[in-house]
């Protein structure tokens, strides 16, 4: 028991530690750009890092059951990080919206790894349908499809992996009679499902 709570509470300060310094970080870059000695691409791919250097913050915060509020608090850190979300919310370049990040909504952030997590179950368990061998059921396909369009499209930004899932539903649905019969046909839009997934997880820069 003694050991579990020690390991805990590293847990804790590790990911106290990666909260300061990514926020450290964001709060530099931005006094060192309006200071003029940073130019605005290098500016803006260095906050979009640090955006995907939180977002998997937030992901470890909540397999561990750790609140970020509660964190921040206890940090003493809630001004420094709100400040850095601010920043944040006005790189327009960013693939996140600057809703997601805005402090009114704050909270939506730490919706994302659950969010996360059930567009990855989406997405494998619609392609593992699709591979059936003995695959029958054209219904569950459909609500398959839609399950994932559904959980896609809760997630902030990402617009064309949205436009290319939309695509590839359109393919499934203008060909849709071809499921119960075409295995190669399954195969094809497994295969394309399987591309948008890895793109999905490249840009949030994780290893699901």
């Amino acid at each position: 028991m003694k050991n579990h709570r020690k390991n805990d509470i590293e847990i804790k300060s590790k990911l106290e530690s990666e909260i300061f310094a990514v926020i450290k970080t964001i709060l530099n870059l931005a006094q060192k750009y309006q200071g003029g000695s940073l130019k605005d691409n290098f500016f803006q791919k260095s906050i979009k890092n640090a955006t995907n250097d939180l977002l998997t913050i937030n992901i470890s915060l909540n397999k561990h059951n750790l609140i970020l509020s509660e964190m921040l608090k206890s940090m003493n850190y809630a001004d420094e990080y709100y400040r850095a979300i601010d920043i944040i919310n006005k790189i327009s370049p960013l693939e996140f919206p600057a809703e997601i990040y805005s402090k009114s909504v704050s909270s939506s952030f730490l919706e994302i790894p659950k969010i996360t997590s059930e567009i990855t179950s989406s997405f494998i368990t619609l392609m593992d349908a699709l591979k059936l061998n003995d695959f029958q059921d054209e219904d569950l396909i459909f609500g398959l499809f839609t399950e994932l369009k559904n959980q896609f499209n809760k997630f902030p930004g990402l617009e064309l992996s949205k436009v290319k899932l939309q695509k590839i539903y359109q393919e499934y649905e203008h060909n849709h009679r071809r499921i119960s019969t075409n295995k190669n046909y399954r195969d094809l839009i497994a295969d394309e499902l399987y591309a948008l997934f890895n793109d999905f997880k490249r840009k949030l820069n994780l290893e699901l």
